[in-house]
């Protein structure tokens, strides 16, 4: 039996900020938990060109990243039985919609399987609206194993196997939900010799750090923890792996990238986990045991940080032991719109997390959500005040968006039964815009779009004017970065990328 895992090509809006594609972590953790049961092929969209600057034109302000669906099918080498397709992220949609759609056309007699948090938050939608068979909901190592073992032995998908989606007699048929693995130091490491990583590594991308110094680094994921036990209203982490945060072994951890380092020779690491700083205990024991390895490695945090686990004396390990970048996630100033958020954080001992990192030299970014309907003018310039304090503090960089109603999210459900999110394309593109320097729907009871973008614009103008009154020597590395046509900070690495795209 011969199996097809396709990672699709991407959208994003032309006016995004975004610095680097990143490996398909998730697709070869599941080909990980099957790869001794079928004939595997995978086809990244992204691996043989993995640079923003050659995206195309997908529609009205959205580019194309990655190989278009023709291009995939052409790629094809032998007729497959079952078709994989992952999609972590709503905004693709479109693009994976018409891949669906184009090999069922060409492999009528295929199988196709859909998976990760877009078609986990949306598999009624995305099994009525393309010609997708099954829609695997949440971890599917487990899932994804007895599916293939059903279809080996002939034997029909049904309500047996938990956790899917699927299609009969032009009804969709539910399952019981899969209960979460718990024993996460039992799943197999990702199947990375399945895939082109040549193009990612060759050219330095993945890499959310850009290294201390801008240098050249060859970077990978990791995964040291599932799941968030944190319920922030605007995350889609509850529809996908639960409040259930499990962390593997800090040695199985080390282990992987001694490994990844030894056979690929990766010298950068970006965790991918949802929330991997939850235990204290935990984050010292890894960076105590890194460093004792003597790996000639670094590794980020790029996907936002609780600081309350990060004081000086645990910065000071993981810097020790080859961190070299640390993404914070505040998301709001104001204390009203952190408790409708759900958001617990402590802003003064983040404010003192971030000045730790910057007397210890980690690059750090911090990530604002403007937007939600609750907020008000006095809630925006609540968080344009703590945005300077984290300017002062130290902080390298930062990411101004505006609220998206994500598939999966609480506020999405909220939205969706009021009728107010539509899902057509002009939804998903608008999904597409996150993070990026175009207009954008206001969610706000209180403002506008216009508003909201003056707010977005405004919010980075002060920040980094804020930032650059305080360190004027930053402002002298971005025209030295710019100049030389290099990044060795975020905020030039992304000036960069928009500028390949605009001129």
């Amino acid at each position: 039996m011969n199996l097809l895992a396709i990672r699709p090509p991407t959208l994003f809006s032309k006016l995004s900020v975004m610095i680097s594609p990143g490996m398909p972590i998730g697709l070869a953790y599941v080909l990980g938990a099957i790869k001794d049961l079928t004939n595997i092929e995978v086809i990244d969209a992204l691996a043989k060109n993995p640079n923003l600057a050659y995206a195309k034109e997908y529609a009205k302000g959205i580019l194309i990243f990655g190989e278009e669906p023709d291009e995939i099918l052409l790629s094809v080498r032998k007729t497959p039985d079952i078709v994989l397709i992952s999609s972590m992220f709503s905004m693709e949609w479109p693009i994976v919609r018409e891949l669906i759609n184009k090999l069922k056309e060409r492999y009528p007699d295929t199988i196709i399987i859909g998976g990760g948090e877009h078609f986990t938050a949306l598999p009624v939608f995305s099994l009525t609206n393309s010609k997708l068979d099954i829609v695997v909901a949440g971890e599917g190592e487990a899932t994804l194993r007895e599916i293939i073992s059903k279809l080996i032995e002939k034997r029909p998908v049904n309500e047996m196997i938990s956790g899917i989606f699927f299609k009969r007699e032009n009804q969709i048929v539910s399952t019981a939900p899969r209960t979460r693995i718990k024993e996460i130091d039992e799943i197999h490491n990702p199947a990375w010799e399945l895939f082109n990583l040549s193009g990612y590594l060759n050219s330095g991308v993945s890499n959310t750090s850009n290294g201390e110094t801008g240098q050249f680094r060859r970077a990978m994921p990791i995964v040291a923890s599932r799941g968030c036990p944190y319920k922030c209203t605007f995350c889609s982490n509850p529809t996908m792996w639960g409040n259930l945060w499990r962390a593997r072994d800090p040695e199985k951890v080390i282990d992987e990238m001694e490994e990844l380092n030894k056979n690929y020779n990766v010298t950068h690491f970006d965790f991918a986990d949802l929330t991997a700083i939850v235990n204290k205990s935990w984050i010292r024991e890894f960076g105590q045991k890194l460093i004792s390895r003597k790996l000639d490695i670094t590794w980020g945090l790029p996907s936002g940080t609780r600081s309350e686990a990060l004081s000086y004396e645990i910065l000071k390990i993981m810097k020790d032991s080859g961190c070299n970048d640390l993404d914070y996630a505040p998301e709001s100033g104001s204390e009203k719109i952190l408790k409708i958020m759900k958001k617990m954080i402590n802003k003064d001992k983040m404010i003192e997390s971030i000045n730790c990192c910057y007397r210890l030299q980690i690059l750090t970014k911090a990530n604002i959500i403007l937007g939600y309907p609750e907020e008000n003018m006095m809630d925006v310039f609540k968080t344009y005040v703590f945005i300077v304090r984290m300017a002062f503090a130290g902080l390298d960089d930062i990411l101004i968006t505006s609220l998206s109603i994500y598939p999966g999210s609480k506020i999405f459900e909220n939205l969706n039964n009021k009728n107010k999110v539509e899902l057509n394309d002009e939804y998903f593109y608008e999904l597409a815009g996150q993070g990026s320097l175009a207009v954008s729907e206001s969610y706000s009871n209180h403002y506008g779009k216009i508003m909201l973008y003056l707010f977005k614009v405004g919010g980075f103008l002060l920040f980094y004017l804020s930032s650059y009154i305080r360190y004027p020597g930053r402002l002298i590395v971005l025209i030295k970065d710019l100049r030389a046509g290099k990044g060795s900070t975020r905020l030039s690495m992304g000036l960069m990328n928009l500028s390949n795209r605009l001129l």
